[in-house]
């Protein structure tokens, strides 16, 4: 039901195409722990929601962990023999992963063509925008908690 004027719609949550399954006590591995691709994996496809996206993002990563870099041939070619759906890998899987940063797309421009041709290879690879992203917020999340512990203490002992 569409919202009146001047108020705002009904909220169903983040939508499951941005969103991270996290919840501390409840991850998929200890944090002391060796974390594999199909733990993280978790966090981005969580398997009692999205169970055959997750499957399909678990195979891919290994695909990728396998090659430097796979191109759109060879990933039909893998889709076809691993009988992935190519709807669900190219308009679900692939962009959750680029969005939070775990592989990486380019598109190459074969030698000789023209700067105007739209032919370019796609090519895709994995990432360390994700680590990166995760640590800075880690990071500045430790540094929020410590400076307001320094600035209780500073309070409390010029009492």
């Amino acid at each position: 039901m569409p919202a009146k004027p001047g108020e705002s719609p009904a909220s169903r949550g983040i939508p499951s195409k941005r969103s991270l399954w996290f919840d501390y006590g409840q991850l998929p591995m200890a944090v002391t722990a060796r974390w594999e691709a199909e733990d993280f994996l978790k966090l981005v496809f969580p398997p009692q929601y999205q169970r055959a996206q997750y499957d399909i993002a678990v195979k891919l990563v290994h695909l990728l962990g396998e090659h430097e870099e796979i191109d759109g041939d060879e990933l039909a070619t893998w889709m076809q023999a691993n009988g992935v759906p190519n709807s669900t890998l190219r308009n679900l899987v692939i962009p959750k992963l680029y969005r939070v940063g775990m592989v990486a797309r380019e598109r190459r421009n074969p030698t000789g063509q023209d700067l105007k041709d739209k032919r370019h290879r796609m090519v895709l690879k994995l990432s360390n925008r994700f680590g990166e992203a995760l640590k800075h917020i880690g990071g500045e999340w430790v540094s929020l908690v410590e400076t307001g512990r320094i600035k209780r203490k500073k309070t409390v002992e010029s009492k």
